[in-house]
């Protein structure tokens, strides 16, 4: 038994050693815009979708405003159209945006849609914005964005992430040299329900120098090795840590749309989870952060969250309200661009 303890002992003590001064880090964001953030200079501001509840999400009025208010960077989701134009639009079909049952790969580009007159927000199931005032109607091209905003950070999630798409996303950037300030990641790839290869492992294997955030199954992975003591002894293969906090109205709203009560109770369960998680965050993002690794929480949309997000030692916000979230940060002294 004294050598199981002593074993024990050997362990903690090693895990804690290399917890505080890790061996092994990464250093894959080479701009300097990510290198200020690293030093914990400011807070890195994300405007989601460009910011859905200021204007319409993805199109470049959201892209133009957030730009001019000096976030640092966009958030965006890309598909593919028939004609193989890479789009700017986070869900691959057109009904919640333009009321068509139909995916953006069944049409054209210049034959998609238009938008309906109001669009459903996303995390808040009776709020809704108006897209008569849109001056820029439509779904952008990645490429647009890319020429339009040369000098802003762009995180990227690939919705219809087969080898075709991803190629295609990639020779953009690679066409614009943007792969210091993108980071990208995809969805599973499934075919007859199997996965075939989980989404990061293709990202990587088309373009290795492109920084890329974690899955699911990556957060859950570190949060695990975390809790066991072990993360210090394991490579974490991505860069980029981006975790819900599962505010009240991304929790309302997987209440709203769950179809069952088992389904409800699994919301009730991640929701306390989430929450637990926070409570446990800032020793494993003291530990990313020396690694080399980003954090961001995503959607905060008031000022309540952005203070429980800020108490973890995060390095970036992500939120539909980039207006505000600016003043927060302009309060704090964290705002990048002061």
């Amino acid at each position: 038994m004294n050598y199981l303890f002593y074993g024990f002992i050997g362990y903690c003590t090693l895990s804690l050693t290399f917890f505080v001064f890790p061996y092994k880090k990464k250093n894959v964001f080479k701009h300097s815009k990510y290198q200020k953030y690293l030093q914990r200079k400011a807070i890195l501001h994300i405007s989601h979708r460009g910011g859905c509840r200021e204007n319409v999400e993805n199109t470049m009025q959201a892209f133009q405003h957030a730009y001019d208010l000096g976030t640092d960077c966009l958030e965006m989701d890309l598909c593919m159209t028939k004609d193989k134009k890479v789009v700017v639009l986070h869900d691959s079909s057109l009904l919640r945006m333009c009321g068509v049952e139909a995916h953006v790969k069944d049409y054209n580009y210049k034959d998609l849609p238009k938008f309906l007159d109001k669009v459903r927000l996303d995390f808040a199931p009776n709020d809704y914005i108006s897209t008569q005032n849109c001056k820029t109607p439509y779904l952008p091209l990645f490429e647009d964005v890319l020429k339009k905003f040369p000098d802003v950070l762009i995180n990227v999630e690939i919705k219809t992430p087969d080898p075709e798409v991803v190629k295609a996303v990639n020779d953009l950037i690679l066409k614009y040299q943007r792969q210091d300030t993108i980071i990208w990641g995809a969805r599973c790839i499934l075919i007859s329900n199997i996965i075939v290869q989980k989404q990061n492992e293709l990202l990587k294997s088309i373009n290795p120098a492109i920084p890329r955030f974690f899955t699911v199954e990556g957060i859950m992975r570190v949060y695990l090795l975390y809790i066991t003591g072990l993360l210090p002894f394991f490579d974490i293969p991505d860069d980029s840590m981006q975790a819900p906090l599962y505010t009240d109205d991304f929790y309302n709203w997987k209440l709203h749309v769950a179809n069952s009560t088992s389904e409800k109770l699994q919301q009730m369960f991640f929701h306390n989870f989430v929450w637990f998680l926070g409570l446990i965050s800032k020793p494993l993002f003291y530990h990313l952060h020396n690694r080399g690794i980003f954090v961001y929480y995503w959607v905060l949309n008031n000022e309540n969250e952005y203070e429980r997000a800020l108490k973890t030692g995060c390095h970036g916000i992500m939120t539909d309200c980039p207006t505000l979230l600016k003043e927060h940060l302009v309060k704090k002294k964290l705002y990048g661009k002061q």
